[in-house]
This record gives C-alpha cells, structure tokens and sequence, in this order.
C-alpha cells in the first residue's frame, strides 16, 4: 500500500483526479472505488469525500476532463485542416485516433457508457457533414447513419491500437493508418470512374 501523502489543498483534486483514471482503466466501472482512489493517491478515504461527493461524482470529473482534452486536440486539429468540410471531419476522426493512441487511459474512460454528453460534439460534426453534402462532396445519405459509421471506424480503429492489436504504434503511424480509413470513408467502396477519388 502505497504510503500516505501529503498533499496541499489546491493540489489535491488534480492527483485524485489523476488516481481515479488509473484506477477506473484498470479496474473498469464495476470495479472502481473510491477506497482504491485514495489507495492509489495514498491519502486517507474521508480525503476524497472532500472534493467528490460520491463515485459518480469522481468518474464524471475524470471523464469532463477527458473530454476537454480531447476536444481541445480536435480544436488544434481543425486549425491545421484545409478549410473544406469534408477535410475538417476527416480531422476530427485522425485527431480522436491519435489522442487514444497518445492517452490510451483518457480513451478507454470516455468510452463508458454514460458518462459524457456528446451533444456539442455532435452538432458540430453535424454541421460539417451537411455543409459536405451540400457542396456536393459526400453523398446525400442520412446524416445521423454518415455519423455512425464514421464513429464506428475511427472509435474501431483507436480501440485496435489501444488494445494493441496492431503491435506497436506511435504518433506518426496512428497519423497514417486515421488518414488511410477516413480516406476511405471519404471515398467510399464503390468503384469510381478514373479521376474521380478524393485525395
């Protein structure tokens, strides 16, 4: 057991806060606890009832953290992509791949179920594929199956490196193998007149 720490008050949160991410990525949320939160940070339990409520109080705090994070990597990310609607979606999935490969712990905590609102996430990525349709770039199907299934390739393919199923993978290489199947996503499966596929 690691032994107790002494912590200032303004220190405090961030090292739970950092405890309960290694905790909840070892032990998930079933096997998450308070008592192996402070164990970890090694202060007392009663030490965390002073900054969380409860549990869920602690796993919310992680995963807004998380969040932030994230969105402020697909932030950057933008900055950087052409300015082309379809570019810029494509980034927000490279941006998501590379932070999972980078932040496997952040990861794997926003994927729990529940514990993020996704809302202005999602109405941004909406406005992007709707601007895309209508320049013309990507085809007029549904937008909330478009989002689905990019969702399911990009989250699919963070969770293949997380999980290491690829071998090793660092930055550069989870830059190459997002940009390779946002391509296709982008282009789609169907066979195309020569000429036609997008970059």
């Amino acid at each position: 057991m690691p032994r107790k720490t002494a912590y200032h008050h303004g220190n405090l949160r961030p090292a739970l806060l950092a405890a309960a991410l290694k905790e909840v990525a070892r032990e998930g949320r079933d096997g998450f606890s308070l008592r192996g939160v402070a164990r970890r940070a090694g202060v007392s339990a009663p030490a965390v009832y002073r900054h969380f409520a409860d549990k869920d109080d602690l796993l919310a705090a992680v995963a807004a953290e998380a969040q932030q994070r994230l969105l402020a990597q697909v932030a950057e990310a933008h900055r950087h992509a052409p300015d082309d609607p379809l570019e810029k979606f494509r980034a927000t999935g490279i941006a998501i791949v590379r932070f999972a490969t980078a932040n496997p712990e952040h990861f794997r905590v926003l994927c729990l179920p529940g514990l993020v609102k996704k809302d202005d996430a999602l109405a941004e990525d909406r406005r992007q594929i709707l601007a895309a349709q209508q320049a013309g770039l990507i085809a007029d199907a549904p937008v909330d199956a478009v989002m689905l299934a990019a969702n399911a390739l990009v989250t699919g393919l963070a969770h293949m490196i997380v999980e290491g199923q690829l071998g090793p993978v660092d930055d550069a290489r989870a830059t190459e193998l997002a940009t390779a199947v946002t391509h296709v996503l982008g282009v789609g499966l169907v066979p195309r007149p020569q000429g036609m596929s997008r970059r």
